[in-house]
């Protein structure tokens, strides 16, 4: 702790607040993921999407701050694996949502929001797979740390939830987009079907991006001498 009581210098605090909101407004696949459950079911589902991806951001920075992130950073196989469960569930929305979409325009089956309980959990798991925000974590939360204010576990915890907050608020602010991007649609007439259908493609391109990666990260490890 300081001598004037502050676990952190309130200036570095505020710096770490600029560049946290400058990573976290640049676009990016939570971005588009939380803009593709607003656009198929509104502004509030975008919301309740941004909470469980907040949620799955605090398991994050729990892992990162106890120690666990350095044991999962040294297990590239496991991360690669997460990884591709995410991909993998990704599929299974997008396909799920194109097949909606299909039984809508057929007349079989009529589209209805999807339960809130299952948007958040579905976004909390879509980022939860993502392990490399563990490892952001561990290489960019330390850089802030000051030596002269207490232990460090408890100023990695304190920024590592600031950053949880700063991130919900700009994830807020993108499935409101989404949000205003769906009553404009749903204003000018345009078919539920097209709209589950647009957010059916954008879960699979999702899935292709990681995939994608995947692949090149893979390609990127040096296998055993």
């Amino acid at each position: 702790m300081r001598r004037d009581g502050r676990m952190l210098d309130l200036d570095a605090y505020l710096v770490f607040l600029a560049v946290v909101f400058t990573v976290t407004v640049l676009p990016g696949p939570d971005h588009v993921y939380l803009g593709a459950v607003a656009l198929r079911d509104g502004r509030v589902a975008g919301l309740i999407a941004a909470a469980g991806m907040a949620a799955s951001m605090g398991v994050h920075t729990l892992v990162a701050t106890t120690g666990l992130g350095v044991v999962l950073a040294a297990a590239p196989a496991a991360l690669i694996a997460i990884r591709a469960v995410g991909a993998a569930y990704l599929v299974v929305l997008g396909a799920g949502a194109l097949r909606a979409a299909r039984r809508a325009r057929a007349g079989s089956e009529e589209l209805s929001a999807t339960p809130g309980g299952r948007v958040f959990w579905r976004a909390a798991l879509v980022n939860l797979t993502n392990p490399k925000i563990v490892l952001f974590f561990l290489a960019f939360l330390p850089q802030f740390v000051d030596a002269d204010a207490g232990p460090a576990a408890g100023q990695l915890l304190l920024l590592g939830l600031s950053f949880v907050a700063v991130g919900f608020i700009v994830d807020s602010a993108y499935a409101l987009l989404g949000g205003a991007l769906h009553d404009y649609l749903d204003a000018r007439g345009t078919r539920r079907a097209a709209i589950a259908t647009a957010n059916g493609v954008i879960l699979l391109s999702l899935a292709g991006v990681i995939v994608g990666s995947i692949v090149v990260d893979t390609v990127a490890v040096p296998g055993p001498v």
